[in-house]
């Protein structure tokens, strides 16, 4: 059975930020996670139900991976160790091709990622979509960051560009 709040394109969205227009395309945020664009929370944190269930890689590869590259190089070695110049782009060493084939999450860093997600979500106005602050990299560099509702009714933290 077709959910109502699910409108297909060519339907007039009846409800939410987008109200009165006709839905030309749809990507869903399911769609999303399979591409590798969004970051499924729910995955992490198993203990509650809470508000933000997505976050965008964009907002993640600011200090929240554990990149590793095929021979072990972790980005933080990156340049430093001739087996992996760059974890970015491809690179030849002795015939072969490296590059970050691997991501674990820096969970003290998605913890702490979270929790200020959680703070700035909680100065949003009862019936609004959508909120912004300011989020403490782990690099010590202040990030605005988006926070707005999804088509599941929960929220995606983001970063301005991944809006």
């Amino acid at each position: 059975m077709k959910n109502p709040h699910d409108p297909d394109v060519g339907d007039t969205i009846r409800e939410g930020p987008s109200r009165g227009f006709q839905l030309v395309s749809k990507y869903t945020s399911a769609q999303a996670v399979e591409d590798g664009s969004l970051f499924d929370v729910d995955l992490l944190v198993k203990a509650g139900n809470i508000p933000i269930n997505y976050i965008t890689t964009g907002l993640l590869a600011k200090g929240y991976w554990n990149d590793t590259c095929e021979k072990g190089v972790t980005r933080a070695e990156a340049g430093k160790n001739d087996r992996c110049a760059s974890c970015e782009t491809f690179i030849k060493h002795q015939g072969e091709k490296l590059s970050c084939l691997e991501h674990t999450l820096n969970i003290p860093n998605m913890s702490d990622l979270i929790t200020q997600g959680l703070r700035i979500f909680s100065k949003k106005p009862a019936a609004d979509w959508f909120v912004s602050g300011i989020i403490e990299l782990p690099s010590g560099q202040k990030q605005k960051v988006f926070i707005a509702q999804n088509e599941t009714g929960r929220y995606t933290l983001m970063l301005p560009e991944d809006y």
